[in-house]
């Protein structure tokens, strides 16, 4: 019974866990983009380093 309800558990934590991924435009620019689902918000930016900033930001202080 606790390993189904641990599964539920992760279910939904990872649910509204912070996404992020990279993606490219047509000349081959990298972004790097998030999504938060608690607060629906999204933001991209130019660099991993501009979006580890972000998190830290956004999330640690």
């Amino acid at each position: 019974m606790k390993s189904i309800w641990q599964q539920v558990v992760n279910y939904l934590n990872a649910k509204n866990e912070l996404q992020v991924w990279q993606s490219s435009d047509r000349n081959g620019r990298t972004w790097w983009n998030a999504y938060d689902p608690i607060t629906g918000r999204t933001t991209k930016r130019d660099s991993e380093s501009e979006m580890r900033t972000w998190i830290e930001e956004r999330y640690y202080q």
